[in-house]
């Protein structure tokens, strides 16, 4: 049993690393030339393997670009996975917020292609966009639960619906991607924009019966 199950074990490793490769090049390949402009033999060629061998991994290329994104958001959904443990609601929303802007700063070029393809580009398709739309709103909903969670406990002001204020604060968070990724000579300040949200939702709440205005907590 040893040598039938070593050999296994080195066909898995080899196509763990093909498939590695492929999406190293691909995310390259994207970036630089566009979704359309990037054909699967020239994936393969750059990435060593046969078109073939794409093609048993990815069964489209729309199934290899939302791999590639998968692949860039990975290291951010692990390294947030492993503290929030150990997190309250105020820090698990500040690290949201610090993730979402360290991915834009860190991904500038992908992140800026897959946006331009979104508005301008038609030939994409919807099966494409949605997969893509259902990333962005699992990190709404993470941000909406949170919130809800925080108001709750009666750590944050909870005159809006957790809706609201998430939709209030991924408006501004966007508004910061877009200003980085098209605006010349503008920078993303994380830990700026950290404080700022955290002043605003957390900010000293009065005490319940202080008289305070619509604004304290209920």
């Amino acid at each position: 049993m040893g040598a039938p199950q070593a050999k296994l074990g080195s066909v898995e490793a080899r196509a763990q690393d093909s498939r590695d490769e492929i999406l190293k090049t691909a995310m390259r390949l994207f970036a630089n030339r566009g979704f359309h402009e990037t054909s699967m033999s020239e994936v393969a060629r750059d990435a060593g393997v046969s078109k073939a061998l794409i093609f048993w991994h990815f069964k489209t290329k729309e199934e290899l670009f939302v791999a590639v994104l998968n692949r860039l958001l990975e290291p951010y959904y692990i390294d947030f996975a492993e503290e929030a443990a150990a997190m309250d609601e105020r820090a698990q929303i500040r690290k949201l917020v610090e993730f979402y802007l360290l991915f834009v700063r860190d991904n500038a070029s992908s992140v800026r292609f897959f946006l331009s393809q979104m508005l301008r580009d038609q030939r994409l398709s919807d099966s494409l966009s949605g997969q893509v739309l259902q990333l962005y709103s699992g990190y709404r909903s993470m941000l909406v639960e949170l919130i809800g969670r925080a108001q709750q406990k009666g750590l944050c002001m909870r005159r809006f619906a957790a809706e609201g204020v998430a939709g209030f604060i991924l408006s501004m968070l966007n508004g910061f991607l877009v200003e980085y990724l098209f605006l010349a000579n503008t920078a993303i300040d994380p830990e700026g924009a950290v404080a700022m949200v955290d002043e605003w939702l957390f900010g000293e709440l009065p005490a319940p019966n202080s008289g305070g205005d619509g604004g304290s907590v209920a």
